[in-house]
């Protein structure tokens, strides 16, 4: 029977030839790269709104300096993503059916549908030859800014900068059986596994969207299944890829093993991207109220996985993440206190994330890169008034969880993610030295290494089963 299968580059990045990707050369490439990657993306989503208005109008909404000499070769262009699109939207049109709708569908026939749809929703995402001669040639910034001001920040958020925990928590009317459905997609096989789609109306009152997941469990899995939810960096475009690297070094390697894993949506990324911003802008374009929005969205957002996880009988449940995926991870571990018990994990295992967001606003190697800084500066955001914004920003200082049960992996020359803001909070925490791994690299080495590296498979592993024996010993006393 078909299935899913590993994309070559995950095997090249495994490979002797993938240590390459935790070296210094890679790092400053990699880094210097950056900008003309979501130069592409802020293009093509630019063309999602205004496929039809001219040169003139495009440039505008890109948010690009005027361009006539470019107007020919952007007519050209617009009618080739003219034309990708309406193949896209009629295969997920198709997919949709398949895998949401009545359709009945063979197990093979939902295989080649879930190819189909991520090989054109990959051309649709990043069109870089479609779009890439813009950013090459041509002023094209790589995020569209909508920078709020200190002042409307504080009127809009006043009372949760009062409490945060407003934000953070659930409110008092959400019963248990008004907290969201969560609904299941048909079923596609995969190298090993079996893979479907959670989703289900977001808890946040600053959303308005479905939160989105892609679970992924042994073929003939066991109910009581050890439960994983990671989440993914910021920028990225999960499943919407042919290659969605969490789904290679972490879901697809430790499900057949008899593990579950959830790979979360976080808003504004992936399918739940919006209409005229690539993937995850809208976090950076609306920073800071971008950055706690979605921290706390994908906070509650994870409370009700892992309370579905429960549900399915996880005897316990892990939350993890990478780069922005593990700021959501420290989030949920600060706080989950006063959340109903179903809703709190049981490990944290996060990686390649800051321990202080207003630092890393401030002096990052993000903000320089992506004129961050700028927006922010035009927009009166000094340091002060940044600072004030902290209890919302940043990870609360104590931990709802017990510091024996966080397990962090960090990158020592990370300056994206500043591994001393890290090493900061995890002191505060109380986190014991043992459970920390630093390995020797900046930002994407800490990617590399956790595709490479097995030391952090490991640790998830031994932590579930030891968290899952604990449980079941419990449930057996009490019986």
């Amino acid at each position: 029977m078909d299935h899913l299968e590993t994309p070559a580059v995950h095997r090249l990045l495994t490979s002797p030839a993938g240590r390459l990707l935790t070296s210094r050369p890679f790092e400053a490439f990699k880094t210097r790269s950056l900008p003309r990657e979501f130069g592409v993306v802020r293009a093509r989503a630019a063309a999602d709104v205004a496929l039809s208005d001219g040169p003139e109008a495009y440039l505008r909404e890109v948010g690009s300096p005027p361009a006539p000499h470019l107007h020919d070769r952007i007519e050209r262009a617009l009618a080739r993503y003219a034309r990708l699109r309406g193949a896209y939207d009629e295969t997920m049109e198709r997919w949709d059916s398949v895998f949401w709708g009545d359709d009945e569908s063979t197990p093979d026939e939902r295989v080649a549908v879930e190819r189909e749809r991520r090989e054109v929703s990959e051309r649709r995402a990043k069109p870089t030859g479609i779009f890439g001669f813009l950013p090459k040639e041509h002023l094209v910034p790589p995020v569209k800014f909508e920078t709020p001001s200190p002042e409307d920040a504080r009127t809009r958020w006043h009372h949760e900068l009062a409490e945060p925990e407003r934000l953070y928590g659930f409110a008092e009317s959400s019963a248990a059986e008004e907290f969201p459905r969560v609904e299941r997609s048909a079923t596609v096989r995969g190298p090993g596994t079996v893979e479907y789609l959670l989703r289900f109306r977001s808890p946040s009152p600053h959303l308005s969207d479905r939160a989105s997941a892609r679970v992924y469990e042994p073929v003939d899995a066991a109910d009581d299944l050890p439960t994983l939810v990671f989440h993914s960096g910021w920028g990225m475009f999960d499943d919407q890829l042919t290659y969605w690297p969490e789904e290679e070094y972490v879901a697809r390697a430790l499900a057949p093993e008899g593990y579950r894993v959830v790979l979360p949506d976080a808003p504004w990324h992936g399918r739940r991207e919006l209409l005229g911003r690539y993937s995850g802008e809208p976090y950076i374009a609306r920073a800071p109220v971008g950055l706690f929005t979605l921290y706390s969205a994908a906070a509650l957002e994870t409370a009700v996985l892992t309370d579905w996880a429960r549900t399915e009988g996880a005897p316990a449940v892990g939350v993890g993440g990478v780069s922005l995926g593990g700021t959501v991870a420290l989030h949920v571990g600060g706080r989950c206190g006063d959340w109903p018990e179903s809703m709190r994990p049981d490990l944290l295992f996060p990686a390649g994330m800051p321990g202080a967001i207003d630092q890393t606003l401030l002096a990052g190697g993000l903000t320089k890169l992506l004129d961050i800084d700028a927006a922010l500066d035009a927009a009166g955001w000094a340091g002060e008034a940044l600072h004030e914004f902290a209890p919302l920003l940043n990870p609360p200082k104590d931990p709802c969880l017990a510091p024996e049960r966080v397990f962090p992996f960090v990158g020592a020359r990370d300056e994206m993610a500043p591994a001393s803001t890290a090493r900061a909070l995890l002191d505060e925490w109380g986190v014991p030295r043992p459970n920390r791994r630093e390995w020797d690299c900046g930002h994407f080495g800490v990617l590399a290494n956790l595709i490479r590296d097995e030391s952090f498979r490991t640790t998830v592993r031994r932590e579930l089963d030891a968290a899952a024996r604990n449980r079941r010993n419990r449930e057996s006393v009490t019986a």
